[in-house]
Parts: structure tokens; sequence; C-alpha cells
């Protein structure tokens, strides 16, 4: 028997649902999504795979979709790896990742997607000896429009806002 790589991968999104429509119709996608996952490896691939689902209900344009994909699997990866210094033998590290997203109106029949990401674990400034690392945050920078990093005692946050997408047309 083949056993997931987490048993994060068996727990549900937790997406706030839009109603059902008034006609019975299907539902509308969510405007926002939140879910927490464990400081594990394995979190960076479910939240990719939350993300994408997500912004695919959503109609999103393919290309900024890879790169808001991208964004948040370095975030998330970062949490893991540099937040909470996790190894790839720890089995049980603990703390959590947030990841939540909404979905703002913008001008001009465009709009755009605010990601934030939060941990506990602790922010460490790159080391600028190691030219192996550190792309992260370049990365990120170069996928959305907006990025801020916010560090505290009890955690960091790191904010991303897309660059601007274009409203879907209604389905008929």
């Amino acid at each position: 028997m083949v056993m997931p790589p987490s048993d994060q991968d068996e727990q549900p999104a937790r997406a706030r649902r839009q109603p059902l429509s008034a006609a019975g119709g299907t539902s509308a996608p969510s405007e926002s999504l939140a879910f927490e996952l464990r400081p594990e490896w394995a979190a960076a691939s479910l939240a990719r795979e939350r993300v994408q689902r997500w912004l695919a209900a959503l109609r999103w344009p393919p290309g900024q979709n890879d790169d808001l994909v991208l964004a948040v699997n370095e975030a998330v990866s970062n949490s893991v790896e540099h937040g909470y210094l996790v190894h790839p033998d720890d089995s049980d590290v603990r703390g959590s990742i947030t990841v939540e997203a909404r979905l703002v109106p913008g001008s001009n029949h465009t709009r755009s997607a605010a990601f934030t990401v939060r941990d506990g674990g602790r922010w460490r400034e790159p080391r600028p000896d190691d030219p192996h690392r550190g792309h992260g945050l370049h990365i990120m920078r170069s996928c959305v429009s907006e990025l801020s990093i916010e560090t505290t005692r009890v955690g960091t946050t790191v904010t991303m806002i897309s660059r601007p997408a274009p409203v879907p047309p209604r389905p008929s």
C-alpha cells in the first residue's frame, strides 16, 4: 500500500463556499480561500494544489495562475525551511502555516488576488555569503505586483498582490 506523503492530503481545504444560486444552479466560485497546514515538506505541494484549484475555478489567466502558484509555493516553502527549520527527517514539528486568499475588485473590468501566508516561525535574513540560497524572495517579487513581509516575535506574514487580471465574461 502506498501512503500519501502526508496525512494532510486527506484533510479538505477550508474554502468559504458561496451558496447555491436562487435558480438552484451551481454555486459561483468562492471569492476567498483559507486553509492551514503543518510545517512539513509536503505543505508546499498541498498549497500549490489548493491555490491552483481555486484560481482555475475563478478562470484566472493561465500565465498569471502559474506565477501565483509559484509565489505561494515559495512563501510556504520558506516557512517550512527557514521559519520552522524543518529538516528532511523531521516528522512532528509543532506550528502551523496559514494561507488565505481573496479577490480584490479592480478598475476597467479587472481583479487582483491578495494572498497572505502566515507562520509562527522565526524570520532569518538570507545569508549573503551563500550564492545558492536566498532566491525565494526574488522569485516571489517577480511573480506578483506587490510583496510585503512583516516579521514579529510571533512569526512572519507574507502578503502578495497579483497583477491585475481581466474579469472573465459571465457564462451564458
